[in-house]
């Protein structure tokens, strides 16, 4: 799998952020239909990359390439028309919405209507919102949590609101998949179901994936980049950056994991 024609492309990104240079020119590439994993201690960077890919952080200099083409300064609210979506490290739920509400809300982009069309009305909104709420059950149903559609995230076992917002980033069909530690406060059983589930993802869509758990980035990941203090120190396979002197004095001899 090669980078001649990768989905998503980063290119000498630089950010400073309160006298901080969180990174400092980095420059990864993500094949399309890949496992891609970054990795890195604490600190090192891999949340700001997800924030420059969506739209949340503005690089000093730089450039991001999604599908050849310079993503530039894009709202990150059409991501999702874009084909990106993206998990947080917590759940991010609406308390107020039920779970199958709040996959519905990862739906919009398939939606005819907005706003506008909800105050005044316009015929398509019901038929869009049934839309909406049949692909929302149809995305629960894959992640054995149709039976929780109608509970709040508040009455959720953990794992399960984890689903859930899984749940809300696949129901717009994305072509790329940012997973920001999807495996965090989950036990071994659902990570051996997560493993299994990110693997049935690809070819057809690609995956970018932050995660401090070694077990599953090895499992997992086609291809992985290391940051350590806001730069790319090594990348490689699984088995290549397993091996790497560097990663293993950045961050995997941090924990004995390997």
């Amino acid at each position: 799998m090669g980078d001649s024609d990768p989905l998503l492309d980063l290119a000498d990104i630089r950010v400073r952020l309160s006298g901080l240079q969180i990174l400092d020119g980095v420059s990864i590439t993500v094949p399309r239909g890949s496992v891609t994993g970054l990795i890195g201690p604490n600190g090192a960077g891999k949340t700001t990359v997800f924030n420059v890919i969506s739209g949340f952080v503005r690089p000093d200099s730089g450039v991001v390439r999604y599908q050849g083409r310079e993503l530039g300064r894009i709202k990150a609210h059409r991501l999702t028309r874009m084909g990106i979506a993206r998990t947080l490290q917590g759940v991010g739920l609406f308390a107020s919405l039920t779970a199958l509400e709040n996959v519905m809300q990862g739906a919009s982009a398939r939606m005819r209507s907005g706003p506008v069309s909800q105050a005044l009305a316009m015929p398509w909104t019901d038929v869009q919102t049934e839309r909406a709420r049949v692909l929302a059950l149809a995305a629960m149903t894959d992640l054995g949590i149709v039976d929780d559609a109608g509970r709040y995230p508040s009455e959720l076992p953990y794992p399960v609101q984890k689903k859930v917002a899984l749940a809300r980033a696949l129901v717009s069909d994305p072509e790329l998949l940012l997973l920001d530690e999807p495996a965090g406060g989950i036990g071994a059983g659902d990570m051996a179901e997560l493993e299994r589930l990110i693997r049935t993802w690809t070819p057809a869509r690609t995956v970018l994936l932050v995660e401090h758990h070694m077990e599953l980035v090895m499992e997992v990941c086609d291809l992985i980049w290391v940051l350590d203090a806001g730069r790319v120190i090594a990348s490689g396979t699984p088995a290549e950056v397993r091996g790497d002197p560097a990663v293993l004095a950045a961050y995997l001899g941090q924990d004995g994991a390997a």
